[in-house]
């Protein structure tokens, strides 16, 4: 009576939770029925919106018919059961219950019909589904208590019974069948389909089928396959999000709560998990409980089969929860905060102060501020004079070099640590939930006291295992720290590649890259140790705590039962992966909490705020500026401009000038807005929001905009894109607007030189550009602009005089300037006079003069000004500079910066005319599996073969060992309960760190059939135990060592992998360094080279373990019975089937990760490095969404790398389940077979999912990793620069005579030649200028002189030696060249004279002397260079609060790039490094483009007097310079047009020659005539 009783109860409470979950139906049919919504013709909701062919293809008819189908058909039964059973059933009442049941059902089956909303119908066939759950339970607990007498008396009821119970089930199936919506898509990219598809595909993870068909079919997949993230994890979303919040708590705080939702459900689902992870191990002890109890000729009751039922649902459950937790952290946690944190640092750095140098405040600090408002560090220009602060102390030198790179790596590393951490904090929680969980079940199977004995043991291990994970950290921050000075060397090794080759560094370069690198392999071994350590702790903590644990059991109670050894061994098992995580936990916790103080940091630093007032005009009243800087300052240590008055007259020219350092580009930083204001007013015209400016709207009559600015920066700002794309800058493309700008500009010879013309893609930075090409690109950005305020810095320095003088009469003042403000920097006063309306001289800390031109003119004051520009003698020389080139476009302009790669961009014919080639190749992916090639050279560098037979021998004899004490066991337990016991005693034994599986039980099979070897001793337990301990303890030691003798293998192969990628790369060619973007060479470096340090090793050792494990599965399945291993086999190639279907979508996915990360990296780099132009044109809001893009991008990938990952874990867990139950199936049917091996088989069975899928895993880890490898032996495969030659004299060139002869060079076998059969002579310490227009070849020879391009045909002898027979490394290393674009490493001033300590100090001060960067005396040399730059707080310089010059001191420190010197001092310091060298034959590409007239003409000096004994080649832009040489070759079209003596050239037949007409169109003839003839050839 009581069981009627409670099944009643439990009826009536299932029958009010059905009623409760239909309430949502009754409201829905109300809403209906009120409002009459119409069918839904289109869809829309925050992810995206329906198209009309996705609404159409929408269809939810098929599982709303079902619904009713089943719901009607499971009514119609129960009300037959009630009337049939109301005599002959126990339990009438419940019946009629039942009926009221499927009433509520059906009644939810008909809403969900009528439902006309999608989203709606899908809601409440949920609530359906956990009705019929209900239903379903109540329906086994009726059917369990009447079902068998139903079955002797009754078979058409328990028919009926069973057909209801089947139509249960179905309706609930049904019921989550309903598509949630039509596909909807974004931008016209479909979304993700996780909230499109039903609720069974979702929970099954069956949404990607169709992407991984795509991937099995084309063996590949590209971005474009991927659907968009949905706006869960959209970058606009997820920061729009955030931002509507405004959280102002603690940043770890605020992620907490905009992401409350998703990690309260993974907490919750994790004590789930920790609850049903032990649910198999519950299951297995009450079935071989009744497997001991029975008698051998017991039947098998039902109850035994449920309980085969249970053990399969409780695997699903387990593993399903498990799966779903899994996919949650990561996909709903990691890959939105990832997103999250990206997008809010972006747009910070788009907000952010521009604060150069080291903030630092420091009374003594060498201060030298900069005048370039450039994250990347101020760079070059002709003054960029007051440059961040040069610290002196090493600190903050490193300060400086690293803030570009650190806030990258806020994005790289900080926000990928702390989004990784959010995937698996619940692991916390987690693990003291199954704590509490296990150590409850172990107590009321062993009791408290044998398990405390194991925990001692436990705990004896703890304080090894603690100090060890402290090494492990304290070696793994180590690491870190030697990989980020990695980092920084390589990356100054290859942005200043091209000074290394010139001046023939690479094997010191490469010592000193090789250096570091030994430091961090010494770090990685370090790592490897502890890590071997703790490994050691894994292995042997669960043998001992399992041994211990049982063995005080069996000594307690005399026996041990298999139920209890067998249970208690999967409970150990669980336990120790559970606190093996821990420690681990612990220091991911800490690494976390760094970033996020280092995230919230940056986050909170100060923003640019509105500093100027709303005005008419630009303004400075009475205003004090200086340089941003993020905390208080004393005024007296930053550069500041004092007391400034000044108005710009509007719509008109003005001009800024002043020497060098004097705070130019401080005053036009201003009008940006990127200074502070200590103290007066600034006022700038107010411009209109990027929204208020309908730019698609733009056309003639509306295009100025007057409020708004256009900059050109001091370094021109270029991004990766086409020539126009970077002119139009986002605007609508105005074709006669667009061509008249690059006419205006000089750009249209060079266009017309590029085989691509405007559509010629331009590297980052504009790498493939010269000087003057960047600039005249910027500027056009400028002029085509909107803007009716130019503010342009210093626009003249590097282009040549008559291109100076076309783009200041037609550019400046031409008609597309018309009616604009322009505010301009520069030292070319006097080019400038005739438009100018108003001029400001800057000098000693403030306005020196100021006013309306024609006011000064009268004063006098403009002669004094113009005086200041330059030495007197110089003036008209260089004021009206010599043209060099008559046509527009100028010299040294296609030939890029650093003297390479001008003529690359010669004329080419590309090969399709009509596609623009990529200047910058698309990284290539590698397509299907990784190449043998690659794992044979890895075997190969690891060691060989011999090397990998020893790893395979050393994990045979761990096997070995594994079946010696199974052996071991067999012997000692005499009866077989006891024998089947310690076979799992192995199988736990063998359990590393938590990997790798199952190594023992495999083989414990054989020994635990073969009972004939029985050896029947009577040895007390001690000694069992005592040789079974020792066996485990020798097992163990061998276990670790294999780790081990891996490592020493991984070692070994980064060792020399890194040596040959360093090797080759210092020497590729340098076509190949310049079409190769810097951070593509540094990932393989960085990124490519920790995967193979430190994950390789791992993954290889832990995969062989789970597939050696993998076959011990199936040869001990053989033991128990063949059918088994039949369906191992036959659920092997199903796993196979999924196996294959999951790498081919995982393994393009996971390389689409990697190179999807690198554009996020790079337009953050760009950007920070453009900040200023990007803020200047007010565009912040343009990058930031183009940001999004590629924070999308990376997280499609990611996100699908999982998704791809849980379908096969899903699917391997259900497959698992299958085989647990066969398995427990296979067992209970054979007669006879005893419970110890019925546990041991359990046991395995349990494991067999969890193995096929490591091993598929770590399969596919293998090959990623290997895909690291690959990329890596890709590029130790390039082609390098020649390395054979003889080796000349010693003292060669001893003379300096060059002698070219027919000589013949292309830039690469497929392209036309640049020099077409080039002879002349130049005899010993003369001195030659190279003069020609552009495209003439000027560059090339310099590059063919080092030999960055070999000949085709002819030949260049140099004292008599053909340089193509000499070794490159001592051509080059006996040659010098100063390059146009200076390039200087870190270090001191010392280190880049003089690097490797070949002259005394005294010599290096006399060479900065020589190039008149320090006085010789302590007065002031008459030159303002630097001195004036780092003005002193001596009473020498009353006027500006400024301390002393840095090259007063050898070991004044250089940051990387020299970004700390201006542009000027740059060259300086080259031009001095190139004395110190004191070489025969030099190279000057005429390198004084961005210096003020006084300092070029100290320049001129320096040349002419130091190089008296040595032959000097100069590619001149001005004729000035080189007028007086010796003698002048003229190339046109890459040959000798002329070549003589300037005096010869001039009166060459009849003054009609290219030199003369070069001279006339100069406009300085008379100037140029008097240097030819008043010097005569001398």
């Amino acid at each position: 009576m009581m069981r009627d009783d409670s099944m009643l109860v439990a009826v009536a409470t299932g029958l009010a939770v059905i009623t409760l979950c239909s309430v949502p139906s009754i409201s829905g049919v109300v809403t209906q029925l009120r409002r009459r919504d119409p069918k839904q013709e289109t869809y829309e909701d925050e992810d995206g919106k329906a198209t009309p062919e996705s609404v159409r293809a929408y269809s939810a008819k098929l599982s709303k018919s079902l619904i009713v189908v089943f719901a009607g058909a499971g009514c119609a039964l129960s009300i037959a059961l009630g009337l049939l059973s109301t005599g002959s059933e126990g339990i009438r009442l419940e019946n009629w219950l039942n009926v009221g049941a499927w009433g509520a059902l059906l009644f939810q089956a008909v809403a969900i019909a009528f439902s006309r909303k999608s989203v709606q119908a899908y809601k409440l066939g949920i609530f359906t589904f956990l009705s019929t759950l209900v239903l379903d339970s109540l329906l086994i607990a009726q059917g369990a208590q009447v079902g068998e007498s139903l079955w002797h008396h009754d078979r058409t009821l328990f028919a009926l019974r069973v057909v209801e119970l089947v139509s249960a089930i179905s309706l609930g199936v049904a019921s989550l069948a309903i598509p949630r919506r039509p596909d909807v898509f974004y931008d016209g990219e479909l979304v993700d389909r996780m909230y499109t598809v039903s609720a069974f595909d979702r929970f099954n993870f069956s949404w990607p089928a169709d992407l991984l068909a795509l991937a099995a079919k084309k063996k590949d997949l590209d971005l474009a396959d991927l659907n968009r993230p949905d706006h869960y994890t959209r970058a606009t979303n997820v920061s729009a999000d955030w931002k509507k919040h405004d959280y102002k708590h603690r940043l770890w705080k605020s992620v907490a709560r905009a992401h409350g939702g998703a990690f309260a459900l993974q907490w919750i689902l994790t004590l789930l998990t920790s609850i049903l992870n032990f649910a198999p191990q519950w299951v297995t002890l009450h079935l071989l409980r009744i497997l001991e109890q029975r008698q051998f000729s017991d039947a098998l009751g039902l109850d035994v089969w449920v309980w085969v039922l249970w053990l399969g649902v409780s695997i699903l459950a387990q593993s399903w929860v498990e799966s779903y937790v899994f996919w949650l952290s990561w996909a709903e946690l990691t890959v939105p905060i990832r997103a999250q944190l990206a997008a809010l640092i972006f747009e910070k750095a788009m907000r952010r102060k521009d604060v150069k140098g080291v903030g630092k405040s420091k009374k003594n600090a060498q201060v030298t501020e900069s005048a370039e408002p450039d994250i990347a560090g101020p760079a070059a220009g002709s003054d960029a004079p007051d440059k961040p602060e040069t610290p002196t102390n090493g600190d903050d030198a490193e300060e400086l070099k690293k803030s570009k790179q650190s806030t990258v790596n806020l994005i790289g590393v900080d926000g990928k640590r702390v989004s990784d951490f959010c995937a698996y904090q619940n692991l916390f929680p987690g693990s003291v939930f199954k704590l509490i969980v296990s150590l409850a079940f172990l107590i009321s199977l062993l009791g408290w006291k044998s398990l405390l004995a194991g925990f001692s043991a436990m705990v004896a291990i703890m304080p090894v295992n603690i100090y060890f994970s402290n090494k492990y950290a304290a070696a793994q921050d180590r690491l870190m720290k030697v990989r980020d000075e990695k980092m920084e060397v390589v990356t100054e090794a290859l942005q200043g590649v091209r000074q290394i080759k010139f001046s023939a560094l690479e094997p010191e370069w490469e010592k000193k890259i090789g250096g570091v690198r030994e430091r961090e392999l010494g770090a990685v071994w370090d790592v490897f140790m502890s890590d071997t350590a703790l490994l050691a702790c894994w292995v042997t903590s669960p043998i001992l705590l399992s041994a211990i644990s049982l063995a005080v059991y069996a000594y307690l109670n005399g026996t041990l039962l298999p139920s209890v050894a067998f249970v208690s061994l999967g409970v150990f098992k669980a336990l120790e992966m559970t606190l093996s995580v821990v420690p681990e936990l612990t220091t991911d916790l800490l690494d976390a909490w760094v970033s996020i103080k280092r995230i919230e940091e940056y986050l909170g630093s100060p923003e640019v705020t509105k500093i100027s007032k709303d005005a008419d005009e630009v303004a400075f009243d009475n205003a004090s500026i200086a340089w941003p800087s993020d905390e208080k300052m004393d005024e007296e240590e930053r550069f500041v401009l004092r007391n400034i008055n000044v108005t710009f007259p509007q719509g008109e020219l003005s001009v800024i000038s002043g020497k060098t350092g004097t705070g130019k580009s401080l005053m036009l930083a201003a009008i940006l807005g990127e200074v502070d204001v200590l103290g007066g007013t600034l006022y700038v015209p107010k411009a209109p929001s990027l929204w208020d400016r309908h730019d698609d709207k733009a056309n003639r009559d509306n295009w100025i905009i007057p409020g708004a600015i256009a900059y050109v920066a001091q370094i021109p700002w270029i991004e990766n894109a086409s020539i126009k794309d970077n002119i139009v800058f986002g605007l609508p493309v105005d074709e006669e607007r667009y061509n008249k700008t690059v006419e205006v500009c000089a750009l249209k010879k060079d266009l017309e030189m590029l085989t691509d013309g405007e559509n010629t893609e331009i590297g980052a930075n504009g790498i493939n550009l010269s000087g003057g090409q960047k600039w005249r690109v910027t500027l056009a950005r400028a002029i085509y602009s909107r803007a009716g305020i130019l503010v342009l810095d210093d626009i003249f320095s590097a282009v040549d005089a008559h291109v100076g003088r076309h783009i200041f009469e037609k550019c400046l003042n031409g008609e597309l300037a018309a009616g604009r403000t322009r505010i301009l920097v520069t030292h070319h006063v006097a080019l400038c006079e005739p438009k100018t309306k108003y001029l400001v001289e800057l000098g000693d800390g403030g306005v020196l003069n100021a006013g309306l031109l024609s006011e000064l003119r009268e004063e006098g004051t403009l002669e004094q000004i113009k005086s200041h520009e330059q030495a007197p003698e110089e003036i008209e020389a260089d004021e009206l500079s010599t043209a060099v080139n008559s046509d527009d476009s100028t010299d040294g302009e296609v030939e890029p910066p650093n003297g390479a790669n001008g003529d690359t961009l010669k004329k080419v014919a590309s090969e399709a005319a009509n596609v623009a080639k990529k200047f910058v190749e698309d990284e290539t992916r590698e397509q299907g599996a990784v190449r043998k090639h690659v794992y044979l050279t890895y075997l190969q560098d690891s060691g060989g073969w011999s090397f990998w037979l020893f790893a395979l021998l050393v994990f045979t004899i761990v096997q070995g060992f594994t079946l010696g004490r199974s052996w071991w066991l067999k012997i000692w337990t005499g009866d077989a309960a006891e024998e089947g016991l310690h076979a799992a005693h192995i199988y736990n034994a063998s359990r590393e760190h938590g990997l790798s599986y199952t190594v023992g039980i495999q083989q414990t099979s054989v020994h635990t059939m073969s009972s004939p070897f029985d050896v029947q001793g009577h040895h007390n337990l001690a000694f069992y135990l005592g040789i079974f301990v020792l066996l485990a303890v020798i097992s163990s030691v061998v276990g670790t060592l294999k780790f081990l003798w891996i490592y020493i293998g991984s070692i070994r192969a980064s060792r020399k992998l890194f040596a040959k990628l360093n090797f080759v790369i210092l020497r590729a060619p340098i076509r190949w360094l310049d079409t190769v973007p810097v951070g593509r060479i540094l990932n393989r470096f960085t990124a490519d080279f920790s995967i193979i340090d430190s994950q390789l090793a791992n993954s290889l050792s832990f995969g062989a373990n789970s597939f050696l494990s993998l076959v011990g599965v199936i040869v001990a399945g053989l033991f128990v019975s063949p059918y088994i291993v039949l369906l191992a086999i036959v659920l092997l190639l199903i796993c196979l089937y999924y196996a294959i279907r999951y790498l081919n979508a995982a393994r393009p996915v996971k390389r689409l990760e990697s190179t999807s990360k690198s554009p996020v990296f790079e337009q953050f780099g760009s950007a920070l490095t453009g900040v200023a132009t990007i803020r200047g044109f007010d565009k912040a809001q343009v990058y930031v969404e183009r940001m999004y893009k590629k924070i999308d991008d990376y997280s499609a990938a990611t996100w699908h790398l999982w998704l791809f990952n849980r379908w096969m874990g899903w699917r391997m867990a259900i497959v698992g389940s299958l085989f647990a139950v066969f398995v427990s199936m296979v067992l209970l049917l054979t007669p006879g077979i005893d419970s110890a091996l019925a546990g041991f088989a359990l046991v395995f069975a349990l494991e067999f999912s969890s193995d096929v899928m490591w091993t598929i895993r770590l399969y596919a880890n293998v090959e990623l990793n290997m895909n690291a490898a690959e990329r890596i032996i890709e590029y130790t495969e390039l082609p390098t620069e020649s390395l054979d030659g003889k080796s000349p004299p010693a003292a060669w060139p001893t003379e300096g005579r060059i002698e070219v002869n027919d000589l013949v060079v292309a830039y690469a076998n497929d392209l036309a030649p640049v020099l077409k059969g080039l002879t002349f002579r130049v005899e010993r310490n003369e001195r030659v200028g190279v003069v020609g227009r552009t495209g003439a070849g000027k560059s090339s020879l310099t590059l063919a002189l080092f030999r960055f391009l070999e000949a085709r045909s002819g030949s260049i002898h140099i004292d008599g030696l053909d340089i193509s027979e000499i070794k490159l490394h001592d051509l080059r290393s006996r040659l010098a060249i100063i390059p146009q674009d200076p390039v200087l490493f870190s270090g001191t001033i010392r280190s880049n004279l003089d690097p490797f300590n070949h002259h005394s100090d005294a010599e290096l001060r006399d060479c900065l002397e020589r190039v008149h960067l320090i006085s010789q005396s302590s007065e002031p040399s008459g030159s303002t260079t630097p001195t004036a730059i780092t003005s002193s707080p001596n009473p020498e310089s009353p006027a500006v609060m400024k301390n002393t010059n840095i090259f007063n001191s050898l070991d004044s420190q250089i940051s990387e790039g020299g970004l700390n010197l201006s542009q000027g001092q740059r060259q300086l310091l080259c031009l001095a490094r190139a004395i110190v060298s004191r070489p025969r034959v030099m190279v000057l590409d005429e390198a004084t483009s961005a210096v003020d007239m006084h300092t070029d003409a100290l320049i001129q000096r320096s040349i002419r007097e130091e190089f008296t004994d040595a032959t000097l080649m100069v590619i001149a832009h001005r004729l000035s310079t080189i007028a007086d040489f010796d003698r002048i070759l003229v190339l046109s079209d890459g040959k000798v047009a002329e070549f003589g003596s300037p005096k010869e050239l001039w009166e060459k037949e009849e003054g009609t020659g290219i030199f003369r007409a070069m001279c006339e169109e100069s406009g300085e003839k008379d100037k140029l005539r008097d240097i030819v003839y008043g010097h005569g050839t001398q």
